[in-house]
């Protein structure tokens, strides 16, 4: 700029200098032609640089704000998975000798919560989340991966204290406000690999960790598993199991058989339960201890549950058809259905659509879904529109670890189904004296009673 402004004071000064009363010479005339030239060039230079520079500076402006987006994650704000395994790579080598464990978090369930709620609700949960993260774990290297899944780099010296402050970061997640406002009680699963060798690729540890956390089978709370060896062959079946879920509900892999219920006063058969097994055409016929938590966990549940109630009502079409004498049926339901608004009103359009009488089937629910999913009285009021529709109710599981005794005279429920714990040890005086209490209990409020 200073230049330029000399330029044109110099081309000024020329023209001052020839004296424009005696003529000009040639000299002269070149001279000021090669000053303005000069000048204008300077001029479009100048321009031409300054817009480079702009451009230039632009682009660098461009380039940094791709680059904080891709180290920052929008919603949380927390580190992108690329971002944290660079940084957590650089820490570990900056303190060499020191002791570290990566974590894994993961909201149990949250595609299905998504699906309920809707993502706007999702997204909140995600930025309180990443807040919880930013303020309490400063001092960690820490940030988020797809979807629900969050990882951290702990440095411990005692493990006890490692689980203390872990699970200090999983209390508050479960605790968030907006939890309550939709009436979900949040599960928050851990995996932890503990980092021996700190030459170790961090995505290896995050891939270790992840085995850990898919290991946990039980998700109504919240839990934590360590890697082991053995774990990556539990996850190479899971894969396996979600891979073919879909094609075998399609191909009717998915198989239906029940199981007697006996009346202890006479013998006869006064009911009976539909259970799920799967034929898989290359593993086999397959327990449901195997695919059950796998699909409690991906939400793939719905749909298995649907089917097996269909199949349920067309044998009992079938059978009433064949003038069988036919009993009650109950079937298995999982808590994730509760979280749908429509659900009993599906269930009750397929028993229309194959005119099932009233009190034929039964709908079976744990205990944990009316102790830990929403509030009591909002899950009664499901259960009560079930019975309005003419559904049994039983609760399943009872005395597993939520029940209340007190609860039993508001519960609207028919029967009452004894976890099998407490036939494990019958012949034990004190458990044969807590299983004639509870079945008095039952039956002087008119429930009926079963054991496995």
């Amino acid at each position: 700029m200073v230049s330029l402004i000399f330029s044109v004071f110099f081309l000024f000064a020329t023209f001052s200098v020839v004296d424009l009363s005696d003529g000009i010479t040639l000299v002269e005339e070149l001279i000021i032609v090669f000053n303005f030239a000069f000048i204008i060039l300077e001029i479009g230079f100048y321009f031409i640089i300054s817009k480079g520079k702009q451009f230039i500076r632009n682009y660098i402006n461009k380039l940094n704000k791709f680059s904080n987006v891709e180290e920052l994650e929008a919603v949380s704000n927390l580190r992108s998975k690329f971002k944290f395994i660079k940084d957590s790579e650089l820490h570990i080598k900056s303190n060499m000798g020191k002791k570290y464990a990566l974590i894994h978090y993961d909201i149990n369930k949250f595609t299905v919560i998504n699906n309920i709620v809707g993502y706007t609700v999702g997204d909140d949960i995600l930025r309180q989340i990443g807040g919880i993260f930013n303020k309490h774990l400063s001092n960690e290297v820490h940030g988020k991966g797809e979807r629900d899944n969050f990882f951290v780099l702990f440095e411990y010296e005692e493990q006890h204290e490692l689980f203390e402050r872990m699970l200090t970061i999983s209390n508050k997640i479960e605790n968030i406000s907006t939890w309550n406002k939709i009436n979900i009680k949040p599960a928050v699963n851990m995996g932890i690999y503990f980092i021996d060798n700190s030459d170790i690729d961090v995505r290896v540890a995050i891939d270790r960790a992840h085995f850990a956390k898919a290991s946990i089978r039980h998700g109504y709370k919240s839990d934590y598993a360590i890697y082991n060896d053995s774990l990556a062959n539990n996850i190479i079946e899971v894969k396996k199991i979600e891979d073919d879920m879909h094609r075998a509900l399609s191909n009717d892999e998915f198989k239906v058989y029940f199981q007697p219920k006996i009346d202890l006063k006479n013998g006869l058969l006064s009911g009976s339960e539909a259970l799920v097994r799967w034929e898989h055409p290359e593993l086999g016929m397959m327990s449901p201890m195997k695919f059950i938590p796998v699909f409690e966990k991906n939400g793939f549940i719905v749909k298995l549950d649907k089917y097996v109630f269909e199949e349920v009502c067309k044998n009992l079409r079938k059978w009433l058809d064949l003038g069988y004498d036919v009993v009650p049926v109950s079937v298995n339901v999982s808590r994730i259905h509760f979280f749908s608004s429509n659900f009993v009103g599906e269930y009750n359009r397929i028993k229309i659509k194959y005119n099932i009488p009233d009190n034929l089937i039964e709908v079976e629910i744990t205990e944990s879904v009316v102790f830990g999913n929403k509030t009591e009285n909002e899950i009664f009021e499901i259960m009560r529109d079930f019975r309005d529709k003419g559904f049994q109710i039983s609760m399943d599981d009872f005395g597993s670890g939520y029940s209340s005794l007190g609860l039993l005279k508001e519960m609207p429920i028919d029967t009452l189904k004894l976890d099998k714990l407490f036939l494990n040890n019958i012949e034990d005086y004190n458990s044969q004296i807590i299983v004639n209490n509870i079945v008095n209990i039952a039956k002087n409020i008119n429930l009926n009673v079963v054991s496995e």
